[in-house]
């Protein structure tokens, strides 16, 4: 085989993973959306493990590093978005973009009351829509008067876009057509996954924690997630800090309408007359959530990376030498040096095994 033809042979290969890593990321979302699969309970894990299968994709043919793919590949999540929002195309998936700015009419009882109103979606209707708050109160102030919400959230999901655009792994995961299309609904959080971008990601020392502050008054993901990382680091103060901020958010809120901010911002029961609590149903209905996979989505974006680099590095050596023992390579092997994705996925395993037998007292002691 000639030079010229190796670079040659390269650039197909390359051409034909991109394509594929397209295929498959447009693929999963036509599957669901465009057929009964979408009322499946499994849905929302089909459209979230087929970002994950382009991910895979992408990540063993290298174009994570290829600005141009994550252009392209960001370009026609772009468009699928903004055919949707224009068209109504896969869309209607939720009253959010409705709901949520309108919940501001409910001030200063924004948890006491419910809201009623009547709606158009697409020409279909009238809709409407019965339901109380239940989330943190600086949600529905996120809104652009006289502008369909659907635009705010779609914008709000190319900020975040850009924000992690010097993560490939990130782009590829958060710039994906499913997640696009999540905005493109309408689904509100959006709003909060930018605020933690900022607080994790983009910004440093005050400014982060003025974002940590404002995602903390959006929506319990976001709060839930900030306190667990605190937590996970052993950071005390800023976990107890981050339940204070919390809590500082509701005060005023529940000294009009207790019960209601009990049952609605606490227990998430979205109907006027607390039930038995939308809180209590999340594990046997998140599968019909759509949503909720984004944030599983962000947490894999954001923290993924980043615990890769301490799997490859001198903290998991003795895992990974045990691990390539199991699999049968010999230390200096070139297999073992490149570290497979399968590999990736094991260490952890192998961590935990090691931590257990630690603590494990020697047989005969005592």
């Amino acid at each position: 085989m000639s030079e010229t033809s190796t670079p040659s042979r390269h650039r197909w290969i390359s051409a034909l993973a991109a394509a594929a890593t397209i295929a498959v990321g447009l693929g999963s979302v036509f599957l669901v959306m465009a057929t009964p699969l979408l009322s499946n309970p499994a849905a929302g894990a089909v459209l979230f493990l087929g970002v994950l299968g382009a991910f895979a994709l992408a990540y063993r043919a290298d174009l994570l590093r290829r600005s141009g793919f994550l252009a392209l590949w960001v370009g026609v999540a772009l468009g699928l978005a903004v055919a949707s929002a224009l068209t109504g195309y896969l869309n209607g998936l939720t009253d959010e973009p409705y709901a949520t700015p309108a919940f501001v009419r409910l001030l200063p009882h924004l948890y006491g009351t419910s809201l009623s109103m009547t709606y158009y979606q697409y020409g279909n209707g009238p809709l409407s829509l019965h339901d109380a708050y239940i989330y943190m109160p600086l949600l529905t102030f996120v809104q652009v008067p006289g502008l369909d919400y659907r635009w705010v959230t779609v914008g709000a999901w190319a900020l975040m876009v850009y924000l992690l655009r010097r993560s490939g792994p990130g782009v590829l995961l958060l710039g994906s057509p499913w997640v696009a299309l999540v905005a493109a609904n309408g689904f509100n959080d959006l709003v909060p996954l930018v605020a933690l971008t900022l607080t994790f990601v983009s910004l440093r020392g005050w400014s982060a924690r003025l974002a940590e502050v404002v995602s903390l008054g959006l929506k319990q993901f976001a709060n839930a997630i900030i306190v667990v990382y605190y937590l996970w680091h052993r950071r005390w103060r800023e976990a107890l800090l981050a339940v204070g901020v919390t809590v500082a958010f509701l005060v005023p809120f529940a000294v009009l309408d207790p019960s209601g901010v009990l049952c609605h911002a606490v227990l998430l029961d979205p109907q006027p007359a607390c039930g038995g609590g939308y809180a209590g149903a999340f594990a046997t209905g998140s599968g019909s959530h759509l949503n909720y996979y984004v944030w599983a989505l962000w947490i894999l974006a954001v923290f993924g990376p980043a615990y890769v680099v301490r799997l490859k590095g001198p903290e998991y050596a003795a895992e990974r030498a045990e691990l390539a023992r199991a699999r049968g390579v010999r230390p200096g092997d070139e297999e073992n040096r490149t570290e497979p994705t399968g590999s990736l996925v094991l260490l952890p395993f192998f961590g935990l095994r090691a931590r257990l037998r630690k603590r494990k007292p020697p047989t005969g002691a005592g």
